[in-house]
Formats: structure tokens, C-alpha cells, sequence
């Protein structure tokens, strides 16, 4: 890894929504996403998440979440960045994307080791994130 590349700020990005059914369009945010974000030279995308809602989100016609995730893994069977993650779907109740974002910002501290060199003081302290949440109005997402 380049030095370049080594100084730049990691990201992961999300798409929270009922992906009923995930489209080629959906696919396409991401990388349009990604490249946008790497010409900057200031983030390095590491990863992209799909997250769809659980089956009580309420939408009309909305296809099971065990239907809809298998299609969004046929989807992104060829994508190497980019995968589904079930856990919002397999929440009791629709789930705040707020909330979401918690969850996935914390598996993001347990399961990513980054090297001090890569940090660069960026990634927010888990303090400072809950911060910023917990200044969002609620109904906002």
C-alpha cells in the first residue's frame, strides 16, 4: 500500500432501505460513491454495507427480508467491497436509522484493526460519536 493511500481516512459506506428489490442503480450509488470519495485523495472506501428493513417496516407489498436478502446477495455475488448485512432486517420492530448506524459503527470498532499509521486521528472516539447521534433529531431519518 502507497504511502498516498496509507494517510487517507477509511470509510465505510451504508445504504439503509427496503431494497425491494436491490436494483443495478443501488450497486451503482456505491461505486459512484467510491470513486467520488477516492478522487478527493483524503478517504480510502474499505468496505460498502446494504442494510435492508426488517419485514415490519410497513411498506405495502414489501417482500419478505429473508427473500429480499438473498437477492441482494445474488446481486453483489461479484462485488469484492461491497456486501449485505442481515441485522437490521432481523429486528422485531422497523429499526431507526440512527440505530443502525450505531450497531454498524461498533462491529466496525470490534471487527476492523487498523494500524496506528492509518488512524491519523480520524476515527471518531466512541464518545464523540455518541455525541453527534444523540444530537440528531430522531425523526430526521
Amino acid at each position: 500500500m502507497s504511502l498516498t493511500m496509507k494517510s487517507r481516512i477509511p470509510l465505510v459506506l451504508l445504504a439503509c432501505g427496503s431494497f425491494n428489490p436491490i436494483t443495478n442503480m443501488h450497486m451503482r450509488l456505491f461505486e459512484l460513491a467510491r470513486d467520488h470519495l477516492h478522487q478527493t485523495g483524503r478517504y480510502q472506501v474499505i468496505e460498502g454495507i446494504i442494510s435492508p428493513v426488517s419485514d415490519n417496516y410497513g411498506k405495502k407489498g414489501l417482500v419478505s427480508a429473508r427473500h429480499r436478502i438473498a437477492m441482494a446477495h445474488l446481486a453483489l455475488e461479484t462485488s469484492d467491497w461491497i456486501r449485505v448485512d442481515p441485522w437490521e432486517s432481523e429486528q422485531e420492530k422497523w429499526t431507526e436509522t440512527v440505530k443502525v448506524l450505531r450497531h454498524h459503527y461498533n462491529e466496525s470498532l470490534r471487527s476492523l484493526h487498523f494500524r496506528k499509521e492509518h488512524m491519523r486521528n480520524s476515527w471518531p472516539t466512541e464518545r464523540a460519536t455518541e455525541d453527534f447521534l444523540s444530537s440528531l433529531d430522531p425523526g430526521l431519518f
